[in-house]
């Protein structure tokens, strides 16, 4: 892995994707006390800011989705609540609706209009947004085992990264009223996971990598774990490739043409701490904390 280009934002960057608006390529980094940073990453080795929005309080994690038209940007702040932006003009973004919940919200995930929400308190909050920008209302919601730290959705399963009690699987066939399929429970600390056909790759945190079978949501088990340099805490996966962010030791890619059992291929030993790694576009785009956005490429 080699570097490209970085920009320092003066925040703390936790969490990014990236994201296509008018043939123009943006990263939305999730930056701690500094709010949402949009950054145009057209030329990977010149980022520039484009749009900095303040939330007022810790920004931990960003969501990007479409909706009737429209580019939102979900902002998951661990002592305001939940913001959604419009980004449709990323120069001009607006707050569009401000789910207010003082004690915060950890993350959050869009699937067929329906947006779920967890709660630090540890309830996951089901909105109906279907109606945006004109209306977000609460239609449901779900009480799980633990708070949880993470969502990820795929198909009709809703998986609750619970870091320390491991992952819970749930149905959303009826998606404003989830319910539980299963308990996983890891050796490590559950942050975040890509599923890949019928595998779940965790970023189990000082335990590494793991992976689990979910073919069977009712049934997940074990398949293998990876000792990697460091603590990950962000992964994600572009086929063939899996790709970690790992706290204070940098970022790292593995080959998971055999999937079940991934080969470290690459490594960058970044300064200061990675949290999350986002693949787009052939680059790979790394939450550094107090050090920004850093881009890389394999």
């Amino acid at each position: 892995m080699y570097y490209v280009g970085n920009l320092k934002t003066n925040g703390d960057a936790r969490y990014v994707k990236g994201w296509i608006i008018n043939g123009m390529q943006y990263a939305f980094l999730a930056d701690g006390q500094k709010g949402l940073e949009v950054i145009d990453i057209t030329n990977p080795k010149s980022p520039q800011l484009v749009f900095n929005y303040q939330t007022g309080g810790f920004a931990k994690e960003v969501l990007i989705d479409t909706l009737r038209s429209n580019i939102y940007v979900f902002i998951s702040d661990e002592s305001k609540g939940l913001f959604i932006l419009n980004v449709t003009n990323p120069n001009a973004v607006y707050l569009d609706t401000l789910l207010s919940y003082p004690q915060g919200v950890n993350s959050c995930y869009l699937k067929n209009g329906y947006l779920y929400a967890a709660l630090r308190q540890g309830d996951i909050k089901i909105f109906n947004a279907n109606s945006l920008p004109d209306s977000v209302y609460e239609a449901g919601a779900y009480s799980p085992q633990n708070a949880a730290e993470h969502i990820e959705i795929s198909g009709s399963t809703m998986y609750l990264l619970e870091k320390t009690n491991g992952v819970e699987i749930a149905n959303i066939n009826n998606p404003v009223l989830p319910s539980i399929q299963s308990l996983f429970t890891t050796s490590g600390t559950c942050y975040n996971l890509k599923i890949a056909d019928n595998l779940a790759y965790i970023a189990d945190g000082p335990a590494g990598l793991t992976v689990v079978n979910i073919g069977n949501p009712m049934q997940p088990y074990f398949v293998s774990g990876l000792n990697t340099h460091s603590d990950i805490r962000g992964i994600d996966y572009s086929p063939n490739f899996l790709f970690t962010a790992e706290y204070n030791m940098g970022a790292e890619v593995f080959n998971v043409f055999n999937p079940a059992y991934p080969n470290d291929i690459g490594y960058y030993d970044a300064q200061g701490y990675c949290y999350d790694v986002s693949y787009f576009k052939g680059k790979i785009l790394i939450a550094n904390g107090t050090y920004g956005l850093l881009i890389l490429r394999f």
